[in-house]
């Protein structure tokens, strides 16, 4: 009896290589969401950190351009963490996409391994008909043979 072959084994593979893409782009994109989480983090500390500096120096005395430089570069960090939180809703928008077509992939190989595993079973149920049939000529050769 020879082994099953699956006729759309390639396109399978395809497939499933597809959806093994469509993971790594989804993870790599992930990656970058967390570290702009990770970036917008550190210039709010950094912003928390300016004000305590501005508020000890206060204390201890400190010069009028630095009073006046504080809210530009609070004022920058902002913008910077705004544009950073807009990036950031972009890759989220991209990752609702990429598991959009990751469904559909998914959905794509699904239908090819049910394909596969419906022939499989013809192809046994057809190789046992076959077997049966070799059987039942044996048995019939053999009654012949002893009568």
């Amino acid at each position: 009896m020879k082994k099953y072959k699956f006729r759309l084994e390639a396109i399978l593979k395809i497939r499933k290589m597809k959806e093994e893409q469509c993971k790594l782009a989804i993870g790599k994109i992930q990656v970058q969401i967390n570290q702009i989480k990770d970036e917008i983090a550190l210039h709010h500390s950094g912003i928390d950190k300016s004000y305590e500096s501005h508020e000890k120096g206060l204390d201890s005395g400190i010069i009028g351009r630095e009073l006046h430089f504080h809210p530009f570069f609070v004022q920058g960090k902002k913008a910077h963490i705004s544009r950073l939180e807009e990036y950031q809703a972009k890759l989220q928008n991209d990752v609702e996409e990429k598991y959009k077509e990751l469904n559909q992939l998914r959905a794509d190989v699904k239908v090819m391994e049910k394909l596969k595993e419906k022939e499989k079973k013809l192809y046994i149920k057809k190789i046992e008909k076959k077997q049966y049939e070799e059987l039942e000529e044996q048995i019939q050769n053999w009654r012949s043979f002893v009568k």
